[in-house]
């Protein structure tokens, strides 16, 4: 991101051009006046801009969920009071949002990029804290873009309204109880529902907008009827779990015994459970809806999660860990593969895989899998077949637990779902990555979770060994801080290699060093064993600092020089028990001297350069309450040695106490001080000699002097009653300004010659004021903690740029009104770019994508590093080609000119989900297209199978055993014969955990509709003879088992259908429907009932092709009606009916995306109508005008015939 000067025109990202007209602002002069006329080269430099640098999370920061790992690939997390958003692939934060008063306890990625009227690309995400406020903030500029409110509660929980046709819709979740929508376009609330029980967490279900559960203290609460317009009408169903308690004499050994016990135990219903229960929902950690499982659930309990079957509201699985392992502290379901990411409490993550029908259970270590067993993950029984069993695959290493380092959450990459980030309470996040032990070298490593290996279901998939790495980690403040100090400023001399550091001091002796343009922790070490109490810089790679234990009484002193490159530690004083603290340490302007200064004591005076003492104050010297170098005289005296020696330095030369010759020449230093009593002295320092100057007495009203700050001709000094008494040596004259606020800790001066600003430390905030034109004038003022936490210290970044530590642990560089901590990206200094495509303007992302998934210029791939030729405009190329050069580009190389693969790769590489989405659907379809028309065992214009085939040898069979199938997370997108077997398998899951007689009707249902009548029959016939309906049980199964295909029966038969249906027994009268082969009209008659789903699952389950084909088509119409236009598009795909795609993508504007796909058709060689064709062709070549080449040899291609 560029940056530059008043006076410069041109700039590159990480840096900021300092000319001749800036060094007033920017450098401290110390030069001569006439070497500042001279010519200074221009260079550049790292620009300091208002930022947060964060500490420690607080534990309330995640418990409800304040992280967040957005499709765009950055991730946000509250911190305190702070929202900070990190850059996961070069691990560097990118900005810091402050403005939440109250602990910030959710943060939500928008899941599109919106383009402001320049163009530019609006990131967007909400974040709420624990007094109701939500913020929604544009994290570009850095400030909110507006902030709601209903009440002062917690905000529980933020979700967005799933949907196409609800974009910006936000559901939050109030305490106790209260559900409220809003619109984020309109920045108003559309309604509020309040429910009858404590509400504590809710999430909507992925595969259905209409249905939200929530998580109550004692229940679980299914609302099916939601919908953003209108306040729901009921107020759900309860559902409540509960489990047998077992005996002392029932002791559990084993996780076998166990899950054997709880599989036959547990129940879940509408009935609250007995008091001697055990395994409750108000034992339940957290529920997430299954992402790669329709109609699933997950609920997680310290030991155990269970796998619920929502459509008969029974557990078809627990996966259970042994006591030796630490229990669970969060899980997150995946959904390109059905994995779980399980986050225990010892730090560690481990890896459970959705274990094949059949497969022996495999038992596997913490880390890899060929390793010794420590862990056993055990689903298995008597029917392992039957229910959902999980392999325990890999597990990444135990994290050092320290005070104040617990592991709070994880994040998972949404978009390649192989991805974890780990979230830390000391604030430190570390990234992993899911990758086989083969993965040799990058090249070898896949994009996402979907490449490292088949769906479970599928007969080719073998599972290879994985483990989890750690590739990153982000360190944060430590804390709790003691000091800061900045080293020295910016001047003429050394801004050719500046680099703007400040270092930090914990109360654990820690001392960090910070790079406050990047807002990245460069170095930790580790030096004393006690709190720090001061660091001063002797240049600007080394330090000062001291450190001891106590502010009271006798302590032990420790005094180090640091070497901040090597990391080398000089101890400049031997251990002397029982002394007096060290008050301060004071390095003089030409780095020849530092004093050491004494509570109730004489100072120390020692030479730096010789880390010798040079000479100890006697005792009845007065003792020093603050001290401060002259920079003025100093500089004089070393020029006056200087010109005497005739050995002068061309001007950008720096000045150095030691001649051409070698021979050091020692310069006269001066220090000011004042001591208990309020008196000031000037004394003179050259070699060891220290001279008496002049000694003044106090002014009246001054009080015991705390602090003093020497800059130009001004010496400042701050007393107890908040005065600054403030000398002009130039004019000889003094005065006084009272501030008003009480005991003042620390004074600071900014650098920069004439730069009078004076940065004031209190004890409840800060001040700014300028003393320029021997004025007073104040310029900011910040009191805590009704403006912000408590500020610890205080420093200078920047002449305009103040440093506060406040007591949350955080690092607040403040513009000079004390107003702002963030800033826009475009004025950040970054170690490396950004990897975010979507920070792109969104004209240029799309650009960008085309030019990636094309072949058109009759070359394997594009020119990597693009020019305006390529249609960029001349200040969008650098931020192109940074994005572009971060990308896995032998990817690229690898797909060759097959415009699907490539368009896939570049869906995965720019982080377009809807593009993954829709391309992988694609892929799996054209391919199927493609086997097809090579067998021909499909007519020439049509992708969908012939009609005559059965239902039993269509989708029982699998056709098409080459191609890997789509996951269960497509759902109703998978092939015929992948969907219905998805379908048999969870009817058998139903039917070995069917209870009651309710739960067997279901299952009977099902069965029937499915085809299975001899098992239907089966269930019908054990109805018991007690059983009021045992008869017309029995008459079912007569029917079922003895159904004739004569006209007249099927007539009866249909008509006995149509009134059931009539009279609003739907699902009786389509199983009637089925029985007779008349499953089509009982879609319709679904669909006219608006039970879209259960048509749509009837139809993908039993009905023929080209049957299928007319459910679904009306459904993508359907789907259109209500704005859903990405779905239909999927359902369209799915069916073959590209041409119809082609259309609905050029109706929606979706240019890119219809000449994409008709490149691919090409490929194939699939016949496209010649005027569509020409359509896509005209509207494609127009969109990429920019780039002429690419849209002539567009314009040259030719339909297949």
């Amino acid at each position: 991101m560029a940056t530059t000067d008043q006076s410069s025109t041109n700039g590159t990202e990480g840096g900021d051009v300092l000319t001749t007209d800036a060094k007033d602002l920017m450098c401290e002069k110390l030069l001569a006046s006439e070497e500042m006329e001279q010519k200074i080269p221009t260079v550049y430099h790292q620009f300091v801009s208002p930022r947060t640098i964060t500490g420690p999370a607080n534990q309330l920061n995640v418990t409800k969920g304040a992280i967040d790992w957005s499709y765009n690939g950055l991730v946000a997390y509250g911190s305190n009071y702070t929202v900070v958003v990190m850059d996961t692939t070069n691990m560097q934060p990118v900005q810091c949002l402050d403005r939440h008063k109250a602990i910030v306890n959710n943060v939500l990625w928008s899941h599109r990029v919106r383009s402001k009227v320049d163009e530019s690309a609006s990131v967007e995400l909400m974040s709420s804290d624990m007094t109701g406020h939500i913020i929604h903030w544009d994290i570009t500029i850095g400030t909110p873009l507006v902030v709601l409110q209903d009440g002062n509660k917690p905000v529980l929980g933020m979700e967005w309204v799933p949907g196409e046709r609800n974009e910006l819709l936000l559901a939050t979740l109030h305490a106790p109880y209260y559900l409220v929508m809003w619109d984020i376009n309109k920045q108003t609330k559309l309604w509020k529902k309040g429910f009858l029980d404590n509400i504590f967490f809710f999430q909507f279900n992925p595969f259905n907008n209409a249905e939200i559960a929530f998580m109550c203290t004692d229940c679980i609460l299914f609302l099916d009827d939601f919908n953003p317009n209108k306040i729901p009408s009921s107020n759900g169903r309860k559902f409540y779990i509960s489990s047998p308690r077992m005996g002392e004499s029932e002791d559990i050994n084993r996780a076998r015994d166990r899950f054997k016990k709880l599989m036959k135990g547990l129940v879940i219903g509408d009935s609250k459970p007995r008091p001697e229960d055990t395994m409750t929902v108000s034992e339940c950690l957290g529920l997430s809806y299954h992402r790669s499982l329709r109609h699933h659930m997950l609920l997680q309990y310290p030991r155990d999660i269970l796998i619920i079957d929502l459509h008969i509201n029974q557990t078809v699985g627990i996966l259970t860990i042994e006591k030796t392992m630490t229990p669970f502290v969060q899980v997150i379901p995946a959904r390109q593969r059905d994995v779980l990411y399980c986050l225990h409490d010892s730090g560690s993550v481990s890896v459970k895989v959705r274990r094949k029908a059949g497969a022996a259970t495999v038992l596997a270590s913490p880390l890899d899998a060929p390793d010794p067993i420590n862990s056993v993950d055990v689903m298995t029984g008597n029917s392992a077949d039957v229910f959902l069993s999980y392999e325990h695959r890999c597990q990444s290493e135990v994290i050092r637990q320290m005070k104040g380092s617990k592991v709070l959450a994880i994040a998972l990459d949404p978009i390649t779902e192989k991805n974890i980030v780990l979230l830390l309470g000391s604030g430190k996040l570390v990234h992993l990555e899911l990758e086989t032990i083969s993965s040799a070298n990058l090249e070898d490593t896949p994009l996402c979770l979907s490449q490292l290996f088949r769906p479970a279901y599928d007969e080719r998939c073998v599972l290879p060994p994985l483990r989890l790495m750690t590739t990153g980690l982000l360190n944060a403040v430590a804390s709790p801080l003691t000091v800061i100090r900045m080293c020295p400023p910016l001047t003429t001399r050394n801004r050719s290699h500046y680099n703007p550091i400040m270092a930090g001091g914990t109360l654990s002796g820690t001392v960090q060093i910070y790079n406050m343009a990047t807002g990245i922790i460069e170095k930790e070490f580790a030096l004393h064993t006690q709190p720090v109490r001061g660091i001063e810089w002797t240049g600007l790679t080394s330090f000062l600092s001291f450190a001891f234990s106590s502010q009271t009484g006798k302590v032990n002193n420790e005094l180090l020089l640091t070497d901040v490159q090597s990391g080398q530690s000089t101890l400049l004083r031997q251990s002397r028990p029982a002394e007096n603290p060290i008050d301060m340490v004071r390095v003089s302007p030409l780095r020849q001297y530092f004093v050491v200064v004494y509570k109730d004591g004489p100072f120390e005076l020692w030479d730096l350069k010789g880390l010798a003492l040079l000479r100890t104050m006697p005792k009845k010297f007065p003792f020093v309450a603050a001290l401060e170098w002259s920079p003025v005289h100093s500089v004089k005296s070393l020029q006056a040695k200087t010109v005497q020696r005739k050995s002068i330095e061309d001007s950008t030369t720096i000045i150095s106490p030691v001649s051409e010759s070698g021979s050091e020449l020692v310069a006269k230093e001066h220090l000011v001080f004042s001591d208990t009593e309020s008196h000031l002295y000037h004394f003179s320092v050259d070699g060891s000699t220290v001279r008496d100057g002049i000694k003044i007495p106090p002014e009246s009203g001054v009080g015991m002097i705390t602090c003093i700050a020497f800059k130009s001709n001004q010496i400042v000094q701050a007393d107890v009653d908040g005065s600054l008494n403030i000398w002009d040596l130039k004019s000889k004259s003094s005065r006084n300004s009272h501030t008003g606020r009480g005991w003042i800790r620390k004074i600071r001066f900014s650098p920069g010659k004439g730069n009078l600003k004076l940065l004031i430390l209190y004890s409840d905030g800060v001040d700014i004021v300028d003393l320029k034109n021997l004025q007073y004038e104040r310029l900011a003022q910040l009191k805590c903690p009704k403006d912000m936490v408590k500020v610890v210290d205080v420093d200078w970044a920047a002449p305009d740029t103040p440093v506060l530590a406040t007591e949350d642990g955080c690092l607040r560089i403040m513009d000079c009104k004390l107003t702002q901590s963030a800033s826009s990206l475009s004025d950040y200094t970054f170690k490396d770019p950004v990897c975010c495509p979507a920070l792109l303007p969104p004209p240029v992302y799309t650009h960008l994508q085309c030019l990636l998934s094309t072949c058109l210029l009759g070359t394997p791939m594009p020119a990597w590093s693009f020019s305006v030729e390529d249609g960029f405009a001349l200040d969008q190329l650098q931020a192109v080609n940074d994005q572009v050069s971060m990308m896995r580009l032998d990817l690229l190389d690898r797909a060759g000119h097959d415009t699907l693969q490539r368009s896939l790769t570049v869906a995965l590489l720019l982080r377009d989900q809807p593009g993954i989405t829709f391309w992988t659907v694609c892929q799996y379809y054209l391919q199927v297209a493609a086997s097809c028309k090579n067998s021909c065992e499909q007519k020439p214009k049509q992708m969908e199978h012939h009609d005559s085939y059965s239902v039993s040898d269509l989708k029982r069979v699998n056709l098409y055993p080459h191609l890997e199938p789509l996951d269960t997370c497509y759902d109703v997108l998978c092939d015929p014969y992948a969907y219905q077997r998805l379908q048999l398998e969870r009817v058998g899951v139903h039917e070995w955990r069917r209870g009651d007689y309710k739960h067997t009707q279901k299952v009977v249902e099902r069965l029937i509709l499915l085809g299975e009548m001899d098992r239907a029959v089966q269930l019908l016939l054990e109805t018991d003879l007690d059983n009021p309906h045992y008869y017309t049980d029995g008459i079912k199964a007569c029917l079922v088992a003895t159904i004739q295909s004569t006209g007249a029966a099927q007539s009866t038969i249909k008509l006995v259908a149509t009134n059931l249906i009539a009279n609003g027994k739907i699902w009786e009268g389509v199983q009637l429907l089925c029985l007779i082969g008349k499953g089509l009209d009982g879609c319709r008659y679904l669909s006219s009932y608006g039970l879209w789903e259960s048509a749509v699952w009837l139809a993908k389950s039993t009905l023929p092709p080209l049957e299928t084909l007319e459910v679904l088509r009306k459904w993508a119409e359907h789907l259109i009606g209500l704005g859903e236009k990405e779905m239909a598009t999927l359902v369209l795909l799915s069916q073959g009916q590209a041409s119809r795609v082609l259309e609905l993508l050029l109706t929606h504007g979706q240019v890119v995306r219809a000449g994409l796909l008709l490149l691919a058709l090409r490929d194939i060689r699939y016949p496209v109508d010649k005027s569509l064709f020409a359509a896509v062709q005209a509207r494609f070549c127009e969109h990429m005008k920019a780039c002429e080449p690419l849209a002539g040899a567009m314009a040259k291609l030719q339909p297949v015939c």
